[in-house]
């Protein structure tokens, strides 16, 4: 459902990310559905445990850990996780719009180097499944850790009852370190899944980068929309987002990448309020590009909230103000480039 934003305040547009180069990986991560299905010949695993929803910057922090850990130590790093996300199945009514698809979770994991991801289905089963038995049939047991990394708020098992202590205490007896890394803050902010879905849902996209490391993205397919830009002279792509978590209604500059190309963009979130009954809708315009992309896939980077949405008296202004949002948005295309 379309949701109408009260934020009026423009951020300012935020550099681009200073990301790290991925970690040297010789061979592409290897995914793996249940941690059954995991290679028992694996030497020394050393695992990342988490939800990790956005593979954000304090993700990272444990992941990284984990990877050198494993490369210290002749081994190999794995990164365990869950899919669909614990709380859809134990509380579906407070379950969060994800940050990430699965496929783009497992994608920003493979970035950091690492070896393998087993995807744990998370069922009533697995729910109940009490803290030590978790650990010592799964962790211990099926992937055969040599180390564990974990989060400040790990927690596991049923009711949640296990934390890094319990795992620390499982641990010392079989020779598996446990590791937890601390809450990371930046800016005096909490890097959080929890913030960052809170910026998302207010626009503030620039400060969702930085606590990510990455400019947000949706990703789905372009499908039919109501013509109405090709009306105004602005022709869209209408996107039909795979992603849970949709940025604030409002006028974004975004890069839209299609086929292995980027394109400079301009993009639209809401429900057009100048055009009564008109539905939710999330349209990209291709900036000085002729391009047919109907069909096609398209991963849309959120850059800078340039405006909210307002209601215009007629269509014609609403044209005029779109062909400044164009002109505003080439600029601050054109400046972020040089």
């Amino acid at each position: 459902s379309a949701r109408r934003s009260t934020d009026s305040a423009m951020p300012a547009c935020c550099p681009r990310s200073a990301n790290r180069p991925p970690p040297e990986q010789t061979n592409p991560m290897r995914r793996i559905s249940g941690s059954e299905g995991f290679p028992k010949g694996a030497a020394a695993p050393v695992v990342a445990l988490g939800n990790f929803d956005g593979v954000h910057l304090g993700h990272r922090r444990i992941i990284e850990r984990a990877v050198a850990t494993a490369r210290s130590l002749g081994g190999s790093s794995v990164v365990y996780t869950f899919d669909p996300h614990p709380v859809r199945i134990l509380a579906p009514a407070e379950c969060p719009p994800l940050i990430e698809t699965l496929e783009q979770r497992l994608s920003s994991i493979e970035s950091l180097g690492v070896d393998f991801c087993v995807v744990e289905p998370f069922t009533a089963g697995l729910a109940a499944m009490g803290a030590e038995e978790f650990f010592l049939d799964i962790v211990a047991g099926r992937i055969g850790a040599r180390a564990v990394v974990v989060g400040y708020d790990f927690t596991f098992g049923a009711r949640r009852k296990g934390t890094a202590d319990l795992m620390r205490e499982l641990g010392a007896g079989r020779g598996i370190e446990v590791v937890r890394i601390e809450a990371q803050f930046l800016e005096d902010k909490l890097v959080s899944s929890t913030n960052i879905r809170r910026l998302i849902e207010h626009g503030e996209v620039c400060e969702a980068e930085k606590l990510l490391t990455r400019p947000y993205a949706i990703e789905g397919f372009i499908v039919p929309g109501r013509g109405i830009g090709r009306r105004l002279s602005a022709r869209t792509a209408n996107i039909d987002s795979e992603n849970e978590c949709i940025p604030a209604n409002g006028v974004y500059l975004t890069l839209a990448e299609i086929e292995g190309k980027s394109y400079p963009s301009v993009t639209s979130i809401g429900d057009n309020p100048t055009f009564p009954h008109a539905p939710f809708a999330i349209e990209a315009h291709l900036i000085d590009r002729d391009v047919d992309v109907m069909g096609k896939r398209i991963r849309l980077l959120f850059l800078r909230r340039m405006r909210e949405q307002v209601a215009f008296a007629s269509e014609e202004e609403l044209k005029e103000q779109i062909m400044k949002d164009i002109e505003k948005a080439r600029e601050m295309h054109r400046d972020r480039d040089q």
